[in-house]
């Protein structure tokens, strides 16, 4: 009856537990996927560049969301030599 009552907890609350931490792992890798993709990251740059010869954004918020994507880039190619 022990037996019983831990398979049946297993499957209650083990299975469940499992199955939502391997989706939020699947999440997370797509995030990750997402931040270190190049070519969104230099699509990204593109539209930056665009907001800034429009004069929508000042050159200093350009000047720091630039810094930001190329250290994004930068860390992208790393990731990618290391793989």
């Amino acid at each position: 009856m022990v037996k019983v009552m831990f398979i049946l907890d297993d499957l209650l609350i083990g299975l469940p537990v499992k199955g939502f931490v391997g989706i939020l792992r699947t999440i997370a890798n797509m995030a990750e996927e997402e931040l270190t993709d190049e070519s969104k990251i230099k699509e990204e740059l593109l539209m930056l560049q665009t907001l800034f010869v429009t004069d929508q954004i000042t050159e200093e918020e350009y000047k720091r969301r630039e810094d930001q994507l190329v250290e994004r880039l930068n860390l992208a190619r790393e990731r990618e030599h290391k793989s």
